[in-house]
């Protein structure tokens, strides 16, 4: 069974019904269906296209140029109208840009060859596991969530009916665009992407979020010029539009194109000097961040560049790539270990992780591509697990701030073990510490490149702080509760489709983890050897031990806080501070009689790498790097 038409057409079809009809129970039924079909037949595809390497996929769409140029007009005119309604100048600029660009590129792209429209290979599988079912879970886990974000937060405007809507045919997109290898449908589905994200960060209709959605917006509307140019430019030089026959071309005729479609993944991605679209994203409900921003549309920046990685390696454009996405990964991690706003360290890790995928795709060695493949695997189902359990926990104590989740482990005891997974699956876990560090090290050193020891020490820089906010974080969680704290009580508003999809995930985690091997021989491995030949990399036997060791520590830590849970059947009393307990605030008075206060708070380094002063240089290196990667393919 051609899978391709149900994956794109039924997510779409579940939303566009969620819209029309009006909002009640049966509305949850009919988002409920959607994540559980869609994700199904994910899974169908994934299991029957696994091992089957590159293959052609059929989809015929009647009047394919007239109704692409028009879908892409729609959705310029769409950001044009809401650009005109808030009254900014610059998002109105940028839509009409992409209006003339649109009509321009249509003479020239009309008729390209594309040999492949839709294909499918390993990479392809992995992505449409991560948006059936990553995504699908984190739509489940909405439907309780936005109910109570709702009653919460009373004077946001309910409109989960455009929400849900605006979430099931995002996933639609998503499937497209994994799939296009006509890089006009992969456009069309781009721009959807760049829809969906500004309709979903602005959801709660307040000034703030309002200006964070159109930072977005104007932002990824630049990426999406800088992809459409390319493909005009590469059907005017090649007559080709497809994303496969890149490498097929000579590098004259593509070098332009591909450092624009570059650019276009590095905007998605939220890699500097684009970075701050992602982070203003944080301000949307959570499952918007966790599914967007976290999860799968950042995904799809980096999925572009490790597509394009082949052309990319051994280039000036791909060591720029590299470089952004090295600086990325230092600056998001030093500015990670500043900040106390849990959505803001996600967020920030977010970006430093996409950041190594991006250095990885940059190099493009066979090596590099299979850490990257697991780093986005990982990075996905762990990271939507954590913001879906941070998003529980605020709602919980009304506070997004770290600190407030100290004693989690009594209060919540469920959540803080699976916060806990999805900790560990960042900076334990195969490719968290350990593995893909030492991979992207090898290949710095073999550069052999004046850069190469500046790119090593930032590495280091950016992995050990990434230990440091995680095992902070960590510390917080188990950190000893105050002796009034309720225990358990916090997680009885808990709706049954947050705990089912954050348990799912943190199970998901865990199998991911244990098969690793498995899933580099007989998935990654294959993709390499179709990509690049026969390239006598294979996962050695230490490797092995060392990730079924890290597998064994990542399911020893939540297991040991199984045992401290049950703390919370026992009697809590203060701290003892060798001295005399002046108040219960925990002054005393030390030997020399001075009174002091104790600080129970985790360090947070804000003096060190203040984020007022770290995003700044992280964004004027990240222009300069751009306008060098814009300056190599224009001299």
């Amino acid at each position: 069974m051609n899978a391709l038409p149900y994956l794109i057409l039924l997510p779409i079809a579940f939303g566009i019904l969620v819209y029309l009809l009006p909002q009640g129970k049966f509305t949850l039924w009919i988002v409920g269906a959607g994540a559980f079909v869609q994700g199904g037949l994910a899974l169908l595809f994934a299991f029957t296209n696994m091992g089957e390497g590159r293959r052609t996929l059929a989809l015929e769409i009647p009047f394919q140029d007239y109704l692409v140029l028009a879908l892409e007009l729609i959705l310029a005119l769409y950001f044009a109208y809401a650009a005109i309604k808030a009254r900014r100048l610059l998002p109105l600029l940028l839509a009409l840009a992409q209006i003339a660009l649109g009509i321009f590129g249509e003479g020239y792209t009309r008729g390209a060859r594309v040999e492949t429209p839709w294909v499918s290979d390993e990479l392809s599988v992995l992505m449409v596991l991560i948006v059936g079912v990553v995504g699908g879970l984190i739509v489940l886990h909405s439907l309780g969530y936005m109910g109570r974000h709702h009653e919460a937060h009373p004077e946001i405007k309910d409109r989960r009916r455009g929400f849900w809507a605006t979430v099931l045919i995002f996933l639609g997109a998503m499937y497209g665009l994994v799939f296009a290898d006509d890089l006009r449908l992969m456009l069309l589905f781009w721009e959807v992407t760049t829809w969906a994200s500004f309709v979903l960060i602005g959801y709660n209709g307040d000034a703030v979020s309002k200006k964070n959605a159109f930072l977005a917006l104007n932002l990824n509307i630049i990426g999406g010029l800088a992809f459409s140019t390319a493909v005009i430019i590469l059907a005017a030089t090649t007559g080709s539009v497809s994303l496969s026959g890149l490498g097929a071309a000579g590098a004259a005729a593509v070098a332009i194109p591909v450092a624009l479609l570059a650019i276009a993944g590095l905007v998605k991605s939220a890699q500097l000097p684009f970075t701050p679209w992602l982070l203003g994203a944080m301000v949307a409900p959570t499952p918007v961040s966790a599914l967007l921003h976290s999860s799968t549309m950042v995904k799809a920046g980096v999925f572009l560049l490790l597509r394009l990685a082949p052309v990319l390696a051994g280039r000036t454009t791909g060591n720029i790539v590299a470089i952004i996405g090295i600086l990325t990964f230092v600056i998001g991690s030093f500015i990670a270990v500043s900040r106390r706003s849990a959505k803001r360290v996600l967020a920030l890790s977010t970006v430093a992780n996409l950041g190594l995928i991006a250095v990885c795709a940059g190099i493009g060695t066979p090596q590099l591509l299979w850490a990257a493949f697991f780093l986005v695997a990982f990075h996905a189902i762990a990271k939507a697990l954590l913001f879906l359990g941070v998003g529980t926990a605020s709602l919980a104590t009304h506070s997004l701030d770290i600190e407030d989740m100290g004693g989690l482990v009594v209060s919540m005891p469920r959540l803080a073990i699976l916060l806990v997974v999805g900790i560990a699956g960042m900076f334990v876990a195969p490719f968290g510490m350990l593995i893909s560090k030492w991979t992207v090290m090898e290949a710095f050193v073999a550069m052999n490149s004046p850069i190469a020891p500046l790119m090593v020490a930032c590495l280091a820089w950016g992995s050990a702080t990434t230990v440091f906010f995680w095992t902070k974080w960590i510390g917080v969680i188990i950190r000893a509760p105050d002796p009034d704290m309720p225990r358990g009580g916090l997680e009885k508003g808990t709706s049954l489709g947050e705990s089912l999809s954050e348990t799912t995930l943190a199970c998901l985690a865990i199998f991911s983890f244990g098969t690793f091997p498995l899933a580099s021989a007989f998935l990654v491995e294959p993709w390499l050897h179709a990509s690049f030949g026969p390239v006598g990399f294979e996962l050695s036997s230490t490797n092995v031990f060392t990730t079924l060791l890290m597998v064994a520590m990542t399911v020893l830590l939540p297991a040991i806080l199984i045992g401290v849970s049950r703390l919370r059947t026992r009697q809590l009393s203060g701290a003892y501070m060798s001295g005399r307990t002046v108040s219960p605030g925990l002054a005393f008075k030390g030997s020399a009689g001075v009174e002091k206060m104790v600080d129970l708070r985790a360090p947070y380094l804000t003096h060190v790498f203040p984020e007022s002063r770290m995003l700044p240089i992280g964004l004027a290196l990240g222009i300069l790097l751009l306008l060098a990667l814009i300056g190599t393919v224009l001299v």
